[in-house]
This record gives C-alpha cells, sequence and structure tokens, in this order.
C-alpha cells in the first residue's frame, strides 16, 4: 500500500485553519439539508435514507458542542408526511475540510480529507446498520464502540483518530476494514474476537502505543501492513489452534514459517528466523529505530519496499550465498533500502559471494560491502586489530602467511598475515 508522508509544515498549516477558520463540512452530493443535518434517501420503497453529513455551523462554532446524536428517523420536506428510518451513516460523514486548503487529502488517503474534527462523542441510534468509510476519520474519540446492530464498516473508518484508545467491533465481525484504525497513534486497547477472519491491509498501520497482538485461531488472512511501524509492539500471540499463522518468539510468520508477515517493532535489532524465505509486503518497512537487520541464509525473495523507510539502519547482515531477489516497483526501480542506508550502513555478506553482492542492482548500492565469514558479532569499537580465523574464530597468536580476518574499528577485511 502507498503511503504518502505529510511534512510538518503542513500539517501545522492545517491545524492553525482548524482553530481560525474554523471547519467547513463539503456539501454531501445528491443529499438535502434538514434543520444542522444532511439526509439522502436509500430507498423509497424501504422508507430508508442515510445521514450523510452536518451543517458547517454544528461543529467548532460553538463551545462545548462535541457530542453527535444521529437521528434515528427522518421527514424529507418533499414529502413531509412520510418517515424514513436512519439506517446508514455514509462515507465522510463527519469530514471537515479547510477553507483555503485544496482537497489534498486525496493524494493522501483514498477516503478524503481528514482535518481533525472536534466530534468526541457520538449516539448511534440502534436503527443504523451501516457506516460509511472515512466517516468518523481524524475525530476526537478517546474510544469507539461500535454498537451490535452495525453490520458493515467502511475502509478507514475511524483512522487518524490521534487520542483514540480503545475500540471494540461488534462482535459478529468477520472482517477488519482496510486502514480501519490507521494513524491511530494512541490505541493500545483492540480485541480481536473469535469470528474474526480476515484483518485488512493497513487496519493497525502506526499504532504506535499497541504492545501486544493477539491474533484468533480464526483469523485466515492478514492484509499488507496491517501491522507495520507499531513502535511499541514486542509481541504477537497467535492461537495454536490458528491454521495459517503462528508467533515464535513473538514474530508473526505464517504457519509453515516461510513468510515473515509481520515484526514486533519494539525490537530494533531484526533477527529473521533461519528458514524464513519471503518477508511479506512492507513488514519491516517504517521502522524508523531499527539499528541492525540480520536476514537468514534461507531468504530468497524480498520486496522492493520492504526496508525503504528504515532510515536508522547501522549494519545488514545477509547470510544468503545469492543475493536475495528484489522485486522492482511500479515505475521500474530497485530502491529497497532508504539512501541514507545505502551511505552510511555496513552490509555484511558471505566471503565467498562478495562480488555477487556488489555486482547486484540493489545490493550493490552499498557503498560498505564487508564479509561476514562468522566475524559478526564482534564488538565494532577494537582500537587495535584482532584476528579471527575464516570460521569466525579468535586467534590470539597469528602465525606468518596465515589467511585470516583483520577487525579493527569496525571494518573488516581478509588478509595474509
Amino acid at each position: 500500500m502507498m503511503r504518502v508522508i505529510i511534512t510538518y509544515s503542513l500539517i501545522v498549516i492545517g491545524l492553525i485553519s482548524s482553530l481560525t477558520a474554523k471547519g467547513f463540512h463539503n456539501e454531501p452530493e445528491g443529499a438535502v439539508k434538514i434543520g444542522d443535518f444532511w439526509y439522502s434517501i436509500l430507498s423509497e420503497e424501504d422508507g430508508t435514507a442515510e445521514f450523510a453529513g452536518f451543517d458547517e455551523t454544528y461543529f467548532g462554532m460553538s463551545e462545548g458542542d462535541d457530542h453527535l446524536e444521529v437521528p434515528s428517523t427522518v421527514r424529507f420536506p418533499s414529502n413531509p408526511d412520510k418517515e424514513y428510518v436512519v439506517v446508514s451513516i455514509g462515507e465522510e460523514a463527519c469530514r471537515l475540510s479547510m477553507p483555503g486548503i485544496p482537497d489534498i487529502y486525496t493524494t493522501i488517503y483514498t477516503r478524503g480529507c481528514c482535518w481533525f474534527t472536534p466530534l468526541d462523542s457520538i449516539t448511534i441510534p440502534e436503527t443504523v446498520t451501516s457506516i460509511g468509510a472515512g466517516a468518523f476519520m481524524g475525530s476526537g474519540f478517546s474510544e469507539f464502540i461500535f454498537p451490535e446492530t452495525i453490520k458493515e464498516i467502511g475502509n478507514g473508518c475511524i483512522s487518524w483518530s490521534y487520542g483514540l484508545t480503545k475500540v471494540v467491533l461488534p462482535s459478529h465481525t468477520k472482517e477488519i476494514p482496510v486502514d480501519l484504525c490507521c494513524y491511530c497513534y494512541s490505541l493500545c486497547d483492540f480485541d480481536i474476537s473469535e469470528n474474526v477472519e480476515k484483518i485488512g491491509a493497513g487496519a493497525f498501520f502506526r499504532c504506535n502505543n499497541m504492545k501486544k497482538v493477539y491474533i484468533p485461531a480464526g483469523v485466515r488472512e492478514i492484509g499488507n501492513d496491517a501491522y507495520t511501524a507499531l513502535v511499541s509492539l514486542e509481541n504477537f500471540e497467535v492461537d495454536p489452534a490458528n491454521e495459517w499463522y503462528c508467533a515464535p518468539d513473538g514474530i508473526l510468520l505464517d504457519k509453515e514459517m516461510k513468510t515473515l508477515i509481520a515484526w514486533p517493532f519494539a525490537r530494533k535489532d531484526v533477527k529473521v528466523p533461519e528458514g524464513v524465505e519471503r518477508i511479506a509486503g512492507e513488514a519491516l518497512n517504517w521502522g524508523f529505530e531499527l539499528t541492525s537487520l540480520d536476514l537468514p541464509e534461507s531468504l530468497t525473495d524480498i520486496s522492493n519496499t520492504t526496508f525503504r523507510y528504515d532510515e536508522s539502519l547501522e549494519k545488514v547482515i545477509v547470510r544468503s550465498l545469492v543475493p536475495p531477489a528484489c522485486a522492482e516497483n511500479e515505475s521500474g526501480n530497485q530502491f529497497m533500502f532508504h539512501r541514507n542506508v545505502y551511505s552510511n550502513a555496513e552490509l555484511w555478506v558471505p566471503d565467498e559471494s562478495v562480488d555477487e553482492y556488489r555486482a547486484h542492482p540493489v545490493w550493490g548500492k552499498f557503498k560498505k560491502i564487508r564479509m561476514t565469514v562468522g566475524v559478526e558479532k564482534v564488538s565494532a569499537t577494537e582500537e587495535e586489530a584482532v584476528y579471527y580465523s575464516l570460521d569466525g574464530q579468535k586467534v590470539d597468536n597469528p602465525e606468518h602467511g596465515q589467511i585470516l580476518i583483520r577487525r579493527i574499528g569496525g571494518a573488516a577485511e581478509k588478509v595474509r598475515y
């Protein structure tokens, strides 16, 4: 999933605009304004309607007016004698846009602009069974408990809600929508019910406060970057009865333990288990604080963006004799690591494969390519030369003519003593 980084200055401009010019809701297409709210007729025959939004004066124009009570019924001026039942809250129904700022959000998020609403509580009537995509994006909720009557939840429904700490889905939910809680930085309490079978892509992207994740037995599909960039995440736990996933040592893998699905980002030193052949999507991307990366000999396939924003990496160890394949992106580029990593980090590879890595279109971008030969755990702070045999054993008394690895000041090279 493509992500776009918003510059700090743009965020500041947006927040200042929200404070000075107040929020303005886009007029929902095809909707009718009745009082403070906008509605759309869904079905004349069934007598159903959708809550499509609120008037620009409803929120942000008066102090303390941060609660929204969605009506259960509505009468339209065109037919005042007929009462329509409100069964849906529409897409982006509680979205605010800012005057003077173009609708850039379509390039940032598929459902439009979230510029933070003052909405911090809501009453949803039992008549409502559907909530549209981005309906409460950027809200001020501290917790959001979906009523049991809700049967459909749109993508990104409560995303970008920075103060949100707890979410409870209806117990019958089988699919957690795409981007449901992405960028909910404070979210720490989210229990996945035993009925859930699918977790959508980006569902918990950048939920920085989550420390543990439990995957129930019924989950059979986890979307790309569903758990990417959770910087406080310490462990995954998977129900032993789950037939599709497992979590040895708290690392989320497929059941065959051949694909890395997600990494607990609180661990800054990454060591991918031996036996893993593939790293899924962005399983290790957006690890801004990761410092070292150790990839197993079994690894053969890596996404072209797997480590794209892991800009703090200082050391990368690749144990595979054959450089792992890297898929090209949509532009035909192979740019797997951040440019700072290519320039500053050390790449350690098997002695006999150094030339192959240097000639590779991706791995060859590293400016510092070293030989592993078993010495990767040696301290990089040696002030005097230390010698090791080719199998990684320290040699205290080198002999003349002996082929050794000399390590000094963090650098290593193969030499004849």
